[in-house]
């Protein structure tokens, strides 16, 4: 392995960052600090409320909102100081894997869990029975979920420490620029439309059939469905997809074209700003989780609710002369 170490000075008129630094970087700083202080109380009250810790559909928010702590702790971070000093910091090889890893580890197994929740929501819906021996429920929800888990860590672990290649560690360069697996064609075809592009038309196809089914029972059927049961599921969901395919979208969209062949040249300053805009699904996603739980909301509240001060009223006394 080499340190690829540039003299470039860094210049904020590169037109690789067209969007003002200072704009770049008080936009996430000021959204990472709320959302990690979010995530965290979310994950608290999730784990530590035994009715909320035991519910099916919230497994993967929790697996979701743990993972996004690997970008609001380490990407964003280093994109800052990135942002602030122009090179990467501390310049040690460690420091680049860490950035790859938080940065397409993290999001390609955000994408795969975001695929598997959007497939999943139909079966909680609508196949619960499936659910009801604990047997099922290890083959069809646990299983499922710690497979995708695992194989994502197991997987970048794999191909960005012991992938037989060299990587060159460019600090002066944006996200170190490059782990060494991308020059292998066939491995990062298989990264990029595996775990990057796949995902999103599957987040979108069972997005909007959940919808179609929904309004198809409730139009067919005679029988009183439980809809309140499930309507804060499927809110959940269609709220999370929303906010994922918003800011996922248009990544997936140039990765697509550079599969397809459209050179780097003829996109422009384009791949920049998908990135930056990909750094809002962490960003976001744990007020978009906050917002489908009323009870959490309300146990936030009153932990962050000030006591106002008391004034005491104090009779006068008249002097009398």
């Amino acid at each position: 392995m080499k340190d690829y170490i540039s003299n470039e000075t860094w210049d904020i008129d590169s037109p690789e960052f067209s969007l003002p630094i200072s704009i770049s970087f008080w936009l996430l700083i000021i959204f990472n600090v709320p959302s990690l202080i979010c995530s965290l109380k979310l994950l608290y009250h999730l784990i530590n409320d035994n009715s909320l810790r035991k519910s099916l559909n919230n497994h993967v928010i929790i697996a979701l909102l743990v993972i996004g702590l690997f970008s609001q702790l380490i990407d964003i971070p280093f994109y800052l100081n990135f942002l602030r000093i122009g090179y990467v910091w501390p310049k040690i090889s460690l420091s680049c894997l860490l950035w790859w890893f938080s940065a397409t580890g993290i999001s390609n197994i955000t994408n795969l869990l975001m695929a598997w929740a959007s497939i999943e929501r139909h079966i909680l819906v609508f196949h619960d029975r499936w659910l009801r021996t604990k047997n099922r429920r290890y083959f069809i929800h646990y299983i499922p979920l710690l497979t995708i888990i695992l194989y994502g860590f197991i997987y970048y672990f794999i191909i960005l420490s012991m992938f037989s290649c060299e990587n060159m560690y460019a600090y002066t360069e944006d996200w170190c620029l490059h782990p060494c697996y991308y020059n292998n064609n066939n491995l990062a075809l298989y990264d990029t439309i595996v775990n990057s592009i796949i995902p999103t038309p599957i987040i979108s196809f069972f997005s909007i059939t959940l919808i179609i089914r929904i309004i198809k029972q409730k139009q067919t059927l005679h029988r009183q469905v439980q809809w309140r049961k499930y309507r804060r599921m499927i809110i959940q969901l269609l709220s999370i997809s929303a906010l994922f395919l918003i800011f996922n979208f248009p990544m997936t969209c140039i990765v697509l074209a550079q599969v397809c062949g459209l050179s780097d040249d003829s996109l422009g300053q384009l791949p920049f700003y998908t990135y930056f805009l990909y750094h809002f699904v962490s960003l976001l996603m744990p007020f978009v989780c906050l917002a489908s739980f009323p009870k959490i909301q309300k146990k936030i509240k009153q932990m962050i609710k000030f006591k106002k001060p008391i004034n005491i009223i104090r009779p006068e006394h008249n002097i009398i002369h």
